[in-house]
């Protein structure tokens, strides 16, 4: 009896020590499941932020315009928690082939403001990010406040592209006083095709990339790029892109001198609102100012209650059916839309996260 009671605890220890390893062993493997299903999660829904910026200042900062301490906040964040900053280049490619880094992020800065090179370039060669500068050619040694051609060159030299932004950084879609059709589109074709030669010839390189100016844009501006010989387009629609994205209407995050660093972090989570359709269509030139906007919706990763729709920057009063998913604002004959261009923006709360999911597009009524 003595010798059973020696071998019970010892045979009761071994079981119990067995017992919790095996418990260890499932909880690890249920936490390694876990971080493999997020992970499967987020690879299917990888998104891609281009951020656009326009100047910087050492001052307070305005709406186009940045304080360079803010900016060099948000670029230690992107640093510190492990994006991968690449360059336009980099994106095509990796759309093409389907290969990205995770986490990517483009940086580009339009226009051609000396604070470019004198406050920008340093942060960004501090924690060596890519950028691209989207140049309006008019603008390069117009006076103290534009960047030179020797500091463009500079910077190309250092992880810096360069796309156009065309000679004049006119609103593509506006006709200038006694103009025609005929000579409108002469116009608009010299502004995307002069100035890419002028940047080629002064750069000497290639210049693959084209911005529209103030984001305004047609199937025919984008046709006109495509045939310029650009490989990618950017627009200003405020949305994220997913690895499906059309490389000639790539989408553009303006972030603004005002915003915080919760406002930026909220952009480079923000996740795609899918829709099976948009109406009208994006880019569209429409003559009917009592036109139906909307989109029909897609999939139940979105909190319906949260849907939001704005037409230019401000709220509308939307019609949403929960049985086909359709959103949609229709103008009170009473207020037809003003004519000029608009960026439709829908968005809603995510069910799964503290972030937005948003759709965006341009329409212009004429």
């Amino acid at each position: 009896m003595i010798a059973n009671r020696k071998i019970f605890p010892f045979f009761l220890n071994k079981s119990l020590l067995l017992i919790i390893v095996l418990l260890f062993l499932l909880i690890h493997m249920c936490y390694q499941n876990a971080f493999q299903i997020d992970n499967i999660v987020y690879a299917e829904e990888t998104v891609i932020p281009i951020l656009d910026y326009h100047n910087f200042t050492t001052e307070e900062s305005s709406s186009y315009k940045i304080n360079i301490v803010e900016f060099e906040k948000q670029m230690d964040y992107l640093s510190a928690h492990n994006y991968s900053v690449i360059s336009l280049s980099e994106l095509l490619a990796g759309l093409r082939d389907g290969q990205l880094p995770p986490k990517p992020i483009v940086i580009t800065i339009d226009d051609g403001f000396k604070s470019t090179f004198t406050l920008a370039y340093p942060v960004l060669k501090k924690y060596n990010f890519p950028a691209t500068l989207f140049l309006y050619t008019d603008f390069v040694e117009k006076n103290s406040y534009s960047l030179t051609w020797e500091e463009i060159r500079e910077m190309t030299k250092n992880n810096i592209e360069v796309g156009s932004h065309t000679l004049s950084h006119c609103n593509l879609l506006k006709y200038k006083k006694n103009e025609n059709y005929e000579t409108y589109l002469a116009r608009v074709r010299r502004e995307i095709f002069l100035s890419k030669e002028i940047l080629e010839s002064k750069i000497g390189g290639k210049i693959k990339f084209f911005a529209y100016p103030y984001g305004a844009y047609s199937s025919i501006i984008k046709d006109l790029a495509i045939q310029a010989g650009y490989e990618g387009i950017v627009n200003a629609n405020s949305i994220n892109n997913t690895l499906g994205a059309d490389l000639f209407s790539l989408n553009r995050q303006i972030i603004f001198g005002q915003s915080s660093l919760n406002s930026f972090v909220q952009i480079l989570n923000q996740r795609p609102l899918n829709a099976s359709q948009i109406f009208p269509y994006d880019g569209i030139i429409e003559n009917n100012q009592l036109v139906k906007i909307g989109a029909i919706l897609e999939g139940d990763n979105y909190d319906a209650k949260t849907l939001s729709m704005k037409l230019g920057g401000a709220k509308v009063k939307f019609d949403f059916n929960p049985e086909n998913r359709e959103i949609s604002f229709t103008p009170d004959s009473l207020k037809p839309l003003i004519k000029k261009s608009y960026i439709v923006n829908i968005t809603a709360l995510d069910k799964n996260s503290p972030y937005a999911r948003k759709i965006s597009w341009l329409i212009t009524i004429r």
